[in-house]
């Protein structure tokens, strides 16, 4: 199976051209490469109107408990907006256009999760009843939330890198890019985030993609093409699957997969290619390739494209 947005695009528009045999294909040539301009475009204003415009500044209000006196405060609701927009850009640029919403109770505990977190320096979702700080609204919601030590829209970027020797099966990746993911619960501090995610599960939406892959398929900034990639459906089976990556012009790119995990969200395969995006200074085609996707007992196989640029060129 070969999957493409573009070359979808490109001759779904040709069919409702109304061309004589004697036109010059050169027509059909310049089509292609406006609609990848008009895609790059778009992703390029996603990254903006998102992922951009849910930075926070050193001096915006994070958090308004206090260690001293265990008191977990609120986030404040511009903070929560900024989580909210940074997920959605990466919900966005997968596919994914459902909404979210806050479960105010679950924020609530959450918000006594991310102050034990905060106040003993440390990330357990099974903390101990000695830990300072301690309740058992925030021993409840530590069980069921993603943790990190970076706090506000950050904290989405760091479920999605994902890094660290024991996150090779990008799980928190995972249960945010979640199809059937409906609604979160927000705990944070100055330095700490919870995110509670596991739980009533809705459906996925009628319009969602075939897979989900991080980086995806077609135009994404560098900027958040992060060490490991993934690809996710649901109840696929990739025991047997091998992962290819070359460049367009046919270079090969090695990597490296990691161990299979079913224990967050759908099944997942990632690896780890040998690139150094750095080094990318103009628009990059990766062809990805996936044989041996087992779904419902039947092999299948995918092949997309993802074109690596340079966010901070508005160009």
């Amino acid at each position: 199976m070969r999957s493409s947005i573009f070359i979808s695009f490109a001759v779904g528009s040709f069919l409702f051209l109304s061309c004589s045999k004697d036109e010059p294909t050169l027509e059909n040539e310049e089509l292609s490469i406006d609609l990848n301009n008009s895609a790059r475009v778009e992703a390029l204003n996603l990254y903006q109107d998102f992922y951009l415009a849910s930075s926070t500044s050193t001096s915006t209000e994070l958090w308004t408990g206090d260690e001293a006196s265990c008191n977990p405060g609120t986030t404040p609701q511009t903070i929560k907006d900024k989580i909210f927009l940074r997920l959605d850009y990466y919900r966005k640029a997968v596919g994914l256009n459902n909404t979210l919403t806050e479960n105010s109770l679950k924020s609530t505990k959450s918000q006594d999760a991310a102050l034990m977190m905060h106040t003993n320096g440390s990330l357990n979702h099974f903390p101990p009843n000695s830990w300072k700080c301690f309740s058992d609204a925030g021993k409840e919601a530590a069980a069921n939330s993603l943790l990190t030590s970076i706090s506000g829209a950050a904290a989405i970027d760091s479920y999605i890198r994902d890094q660290g020797a024991e996150n090779g099966p990008v799980g928190h990746r995972r249960w945010l890019l979640w199809p059937r993911l409906q609604e979160m619960g927000i705990g944070n501090t100055n330095r700490y985030n919870a995110l509670w995610v596991i739980g009533n599960a809705g459906t996925a939406p009628a319009d969602a993609p075939d897979f989900i892959a991080w980086p995806p398929e077609g135009f994404i900034p560098k900027q958040v093409v992060y060490p490991r990639w993934s690809f996710s459906i649901a109840n696929a089976d990739f025991s047997t699957t091998t992962v290819r990556m070359k460049y367009k012009n046919g270079g090969t790119v090695s990597l490296q997969t990691e161990d299979l995990s079913e224990a967050f969200a759908d099944n997942t395969i990632v690896w780890q290619p040998d690139l150094n995006l750095n080094t990318i200074k103009s628009d990059t085609t990766f062809v990805v390739t996936l044989k041996s996707v087992v779904i419902n007992g039947e092999e299948t196989d995918f092949e997309y494209e993802v074109v690596v640029f340079d966010g901070s060129d508005d160009n």
